[in-house]
């Protein structure tokens, strides 16, 4: 336990310094780029002022880190910047805060000017509060042109938004300067070709087909109705250890509803949900490298229709599809992502999913799994499904209790197992060993004999020696006055003066008698003890128990023998007496206890399992000693009842019928059981049914895959 407090509290250390690292290192990011700022603040060298075009392009300006804080421009006066592009943030509570700077100084990118960065950059700023608004960035973007962009691509997108045919608006279009800076690139490209080449045309739009919707949300892999019956399941396990029937009915009653919820979300006919827009459109392939990786000489490349929209084909398509940059195509392409639905007429998922189903074998897998999660977790709080079974059944069908008041009428007709069973009588508790050890028997008031034959049960009873070393006047003691003044002389309390022992001579002799020559610890320690504490009135104290033996045996004096021994002394001197008769009975009892079982014969043998306060009681060897003492006397059986279930009938060694009952199964409170019976047959009729339809989906789902492989031509899948 303290290896993982100290494992925990190094794991929160550690998050905290790493979340303060981070802390003080955006922190620092953020002073330096003030510092930066208010050094080219300080150098000045405004380079020309911004022009009422350039006034009027400037969008909303704001920190990042403050967005709802608006910024304006301090002044008209234009400033040089020169440097690396870099981006730094922070993220916190799922938001994130990022920061562009040029040359160390945090700038604002207004409209698309990001797409104009280089690796060292030149740009031309304003000042706005704790920032460097970009202007003009490497004689490629400026505010107007970036405005006139903007308004082109929100054009472009409500065109596309709204399916409207012709030809897509261009965002980005070559100036007459640009063409007359670059005439070898006239000479070598003819701008009706580029143009054509960046061209993609619009010509219907519609709305997505069943098939398609299918296609694009699927019908899941059953996490809700799996979440819903697994809740189900935990409601059935709840209400089961309720013992008050409003909290059981509201438990039961929340699960049924839950259980009926998932089946219904399961089993339910799917619809289809909101069609989404589809635009047909064609234009030319063009492929841009990305990437290219030396280790396997391959190319990365982007795929666009134009220079306008990167599409996205399905997974199944991607590996069979070849690109060709110059291609001409002709998609139909979901409006939102701009997925691919039809691919230049050749691959279609309508097509598809009409000749060839989708196969969904994993939403049956997700319920097999919670089936048999609940199955399992039943069969563990069911000590005996099938005896559960049985009990609803007997509740349901209205099934009574089979009433005996005497043994003959029991053994006339023995209960099978299943029959609810209100025995009561008079019976005695049986020996038996302890995990089939004789070495340990004990008294087990859970088994009852009922009758029998008592004649050849021997009679128990307790040797004299072994109840004397129990007797708590084994050692006599009396207070004398004469030793109490004499202590109170010493300045010490009269009441704890040690006692006067008057049968020195007897306690002897029991020692003797039960130990003998023995050399058991017990005895030893015994010894030993007496030896040391007990102060005989003879003319020499003995030091060993030889010598005590022979001078207190042999004392022939005309006065009573006499002794003393000290209050705490004589305590320890009587539980070492006790534990010789401990020993003594150790080695008696488990021979008693064998005796007595095997003795045992006839009648009717009830076993009652399930009830706590059944279980056997933990006794000393003595104890069990005296238990077995009041077993075997005449008239030693006590009244019993045993009401509930027989779950086992069986024979013991003398053919006596064994009938066990379980006691927590009665008709009054079925309740549990009736639970736990509807809990088991629910998972057990949902788990075969799903396995087996996932195993079928599954098959069906490859059968596809072949099938799709033929229609178009493609490799068979392994």
């Amino acid at each position: 336990m303290e290896l993982l407090g100290l494992l925990k509290l190094l794991f929160i250390l550690v998050v905290l310094g790493l979340t303060v690292s981070s802390l003080v290192g955006y922190s620092s990011r953020r002073r330096q780029s003030k510092k930066a700022l208010a050094a080219m603040r300080e150098q000045g060298g405004s380079i020309r002022r911004l022009s009422e075009e350039e006034r009027r392009a400037l969008p909303p300006i704001h920190d990042p880190a403050k967005p709802k804080r608006p910024l304006t421009v301090e002044s008209d006066e234009v400033f040089p910047l020169e440097g690396a592009y870099s981006r730094h943030g922070i993220e916190s509570n799922g938001t994130s805060t990022w920061h562009d700077t040029i040359g160390g100084v945090e700038v604002f990118l207004p409209y698309d000017a990001d797409l104009f960065l280089a690796e060292h950059n030149r740009a031309e700023v304003v000042f706005a509060g704790k920032m460097a608004v970009v202007v003009g960035l490497n004689q490629e973007f400026d505010l107007p042109g970036a405005q006139e962009r903007d308004q082109r691509r929100d054009a472009a997108d409500q065109q596309w938004q709204d399916g409207a045919r012709g030809a897509l608006q261009d965002v980005f279009i070559d100036s007459d300067t640009d063409r007359d800076e670059d005439p070898d690139r006239d000479q070598e490209k003819d701008e009706e070709a580029a143009a054509r080449k960046r061209r993609v045309d619009i010509y219907a739009q519609r709305d997505e087909t069943v098939a398609e919707i299918e296609a694009r949300g699927g019908r899941g892999v059953g996490l809700l109705p799996g979440l819903l019956l697994m809740l189900a399941f935990i409601g059935l396990g709840i209400a089961t250890a309720r013992t008050s029937m409003l909290a059981m009915s509201l438990w039961s009653g929340a699960a049924v509803l839950l259980a009926v919820l998932a089946l219904w979300l399961f089993w339910r006919r799917w619809r289809p949900g909101p069609a989404q827009k589809v635009n047909t459109v064609t234009g030319t392939l063009n492929l841009t490298p990305l990437l290219f990786d030396e280790s396997s000489n391959t190319v990365t490349v982007a795929a666009t229709l134009g220079d306008k929209l990167s599409f996205s084909l399905p997974e199944h398509w991607r590996s069979h599809v070849d690109y060709e940059d110059g291609q001409r195509l002709e998609m139909d392409l979901r409006v939102d992502d701009y997925s691919v639905v039809n691919y230049n007429r050749q691959l279609s998922l309508d097509e598809e999913i009409r000749r060839f189903p989708l196969a969904y074998w994993g939403r049956h897998f997700t319920m097999a799994l919670v089936a048999g999660i609940g199955l399992l977790a039943a069969l563990l709080l069911s000590r005996a499904p099938w005896a559960d079974g049985m009990l609803t059944w007997n509740a349901v069908s209205g099934g009574r209790y089979l009433e005996a008041r005497e043994v003959s009428a029991l053994l006339a007709s023995p209960p099978g197992a299943g029959s609810m069973v209100d025995l009561s009588g008079s019976g005695r508790c049986q020996v038996r060993a302890s995990m089939g050890d004789w070495r340990h028997p004990g008294v087990h008031c859970d088994w009852i004999r009922w009758g029998g034959d008592t004649s050849a049960l021997p009679r128990v009873e307790i040797d004299e020696l072994t109840a004397e070393l129990f007797s708590d006047e084994v050692v006599k003691t009396r207070r004398d006055p004469y030793v109490e003044m004499m202590v109170k002389l010493y300045g010490r309390d009269p009441r704890q003066a040690p006692l006067l022992v008057e049968n020195p001579r007897a306690l002897i002799e029991l020692v003797e008698n039960a130990c003998g020559t023995r050399q058991q610890h017990a005895c030893a320690y015994l010894r030993d003890t007496v030896v040391e504490h007990l102060r005989v009135s003879l003319p020499e104290q003995p030091t060993d128990w030889d010598a005590l033996r022979e001078e207190v045996m042999g004392y022939e004096g005309d006065k009573p023998l006499q002794a003393v021994i000290g209050q705490s002394e004589l305590g320890l001197v009587k539980r070492r007496l006790r534990a010789v008769g401990r020993e003594r009975a150790g080695q008696a009892v488990p021979d008693l206890g064998r005796e007595i079982h095997d003795n045992e014969k006839g009648g009717v043998l009830v076993h009652m399992i399930g009830d706590p306060a059944l279980t056997p009681a933990s006794m000393t060897d003595i104890e069990l000693w005296r238990r077995f003492v009041d077993l075997t006397a005449p008239g030693s059986a006590e009244p019993f009842s045993a009401k509930g279930m027989v779950v086992h009938r069986g024979e013991d060694d003398s053919g006596a019928p064994i009938l066990v009952v379980d006691v927590t199964r009665q008709l009054e409170w079925p309740w549990r059981s009736l639970l736990l019976t509807v809990w088991i047959l629910l998972a057990a009729v949902l788990l075969p049914v799903h396995v087996w339809l996932a195993v079928q989906q599954y098959r069906a789902k490859r059968r596809r895959e072949a099938d799709l492989a033929r229609l178009h031509g493609w490799a068979q899948p392994s």
